[in-house]
């Protein structure tokens, strides 16, 4: 009885022991967890959750596909080409053709774009236009860009950096030839020639030691001189006579040439109707004729140039006669103001569009020299009337066509020193280190 009564106390205690043990471990599994915890219960890592059907990455969204890269094309446009056939010619299709010329059109008539000028296409891959750039002329170019569903066109204007610079030379053989040896550009010679056209003929009257100073705007584009401006001022000594002229404009928008008394260089007349060197004979009443070989008056003036070499009216003034007239051949005359007519002899051809009654201006090309009519070879036979009279048109003295208005003569003389102050600081032009060729010839002596 009483071993079956220890029996069951010792039984029971164990049972509690082994309670306590079980109670212990686990307080000390909680303890334990509850250590291993970080402090922040944001901070703990998340655990993806798998779930069926769904990717159990977080991973950031795909990046958008880069753009395709456009395929620039760059040239000038060719001779004969419309703008269409252009687009065409790379592959671009009617449709497209059709859009940019719709977009352009409120601003520019793609009908004229011109031969020569540049342009650019941006092309991609798949064969699709993303835009269209064209150099309209020296001061603008066409901006075409791609939209979402068309094209859209702007006008931009060039812009240039404007540097002031001398340029300083002594004539060896002919003006174009003595800027080329300065490193300067034909277009300067043709500028510098039309200021003093009134004065000096360039063709024939230039001689070996002239000299000039003169101050050019130059425009630049990327460090690189692209064009001239505006000759500013200039000094031109001609045979011993110094001719000068300073660019003046007025409040009212006029611009001109002026000499050092304000008087305006430009004339009623030119001092040559061809750009060309040779006079192969002059006004005379005693010339021996050199198809006929008789001494007879010729009351004009000879220009020897190659067929095709245009010619200007000397003034403004209407056509007054245009055809075959005897041994003159193709002839055209003007009739001027003040009693003025001048005649052009042995044409060619004549300009498009020229008619009897036609109004032409100073400079516009009427014709091209040719040897028509009682000719030896071409050349441009040109002659002067007033009131009827036969006149030399070489030693024609023409007053100033307008001259500065009085209330602008103290703005001009301001104008006029600053830069005679500037030609004097800059060094003397060059003695002559060559000899000129002693016999004219075409080549030698053309200014352009």
């Amino acid at each position: 009885m009483v071993q079956q009564r220890a029996r069951r106390l010792a039984s029971k205690l164990n049972e509690r022991l082994e309670s306590v043990v079980m109670v212990s471990a686990i307080v000390g599994l909680s303890l334990a967890c509850l250590w291993l915890l970080p402090d922040d219960p944001a901070a703990a890592p998340m655990r993806p959750v798998a779930r069926r059907g769904a990717l159990a990455l977080n991973l950031p969204p795909p990046l958008p596909p880069s753009p395709p890269q456009a395929e620039l094309i760059e040239g000038k446009i060719p001779r004969n080409t419309s703008f269409g056939s252009l687009l065409r010619a790379y592959g671009f299709s009617p449709v497209t053709v059709m859009q940019v010329v719709q977009a352009t059109r409120p601003i520019y008539n793609l009908a004229r774009i011109r031969a020569g000028n540049r342009f650019e296409l941006e092309r991609l891959p798949d064969g699709g236009l993303t835009g269209f750039r064209y150099q309209v002329d020296a001061f603008k170019f066409l901006k075409v860009d791609r939209t979402e569903d068309d094209f859209r066109a702007q006008l931009i204007p060039i812009e240039y950096e404007k540097r002031i610079l001398p340029v300083v030379g002594t004539i060896e053989s002919s003006l174009f030839r003595t800027l080329a040896d300065l490193q300067e550009k034909d277009q300067l010679a043709l500028d510098l020639a039309e200021i003093f056209s009134w004065d000096i003929d360039f063709n024939t009257e230039i001689r070996r030691g002239d000299h000039f100073r003169l101050m050019v705007e130059k425009l630049y584009l990327a460090d690189r001189m692209v064009r001239y401006g505006k000759i500013l001022a200039v000094e031109f000594q001609n045979s011993g006579k110094l001719f000068t002229g300073y660019r003046f404009e007025d409040p009212e928008g006029e611009v001109g040439y002026f000499d050092d008394a304000g008087r305006s260089l430009k004339r009623d007349f030119l001092r040559s109707p061809v750009k060309f060197s040779r006079i192969s004979s002059r006004f005379s009443y005693r010339r021996l004729h050199p198809v006929l070989r008789k001494r007879r008056p010729h009351l004009g003036v000879d220009y020897a140039a190659p067929t095709g070499t245009p010619v200007v009216a000397a003034g403004n003034g209407r056509v007054q006669f245009r055809g075959r007239k005897g041994g003159y051949g193709n002839l055209v005359q003007i009739r001027h103001g003040n009693g003025f007519t001048t005649s052009y002899a042995h044409l060619s051809r004549y300009a498009r569009g020229l008619r009897r009654g036609s109004k032409v201006t100073q400079g516009q090309v009427i014709g091209y020299v040719g040897s028509t009519g009682m000719s030896t070879g071409p050349h441009l036979d040109y002659r002067v009337r007033r009131n009827g009279v036969f006149v030399n048109p070489l030693t024609l003295k023409m007053k100033p066509s307008k001259p500065l208005k009085p209330e602008y003569r103290s703005a001009f003389q301001k104008l006029k020193l600053k830069w005679q102050k500037r030609l004097a600081a800059l060094p003397p032009p060059p003695a002559p280190t060559r000899q000129a060729r002693s016999t004219p010839g075409y080549e030698a002596d053309f200014i352009y």
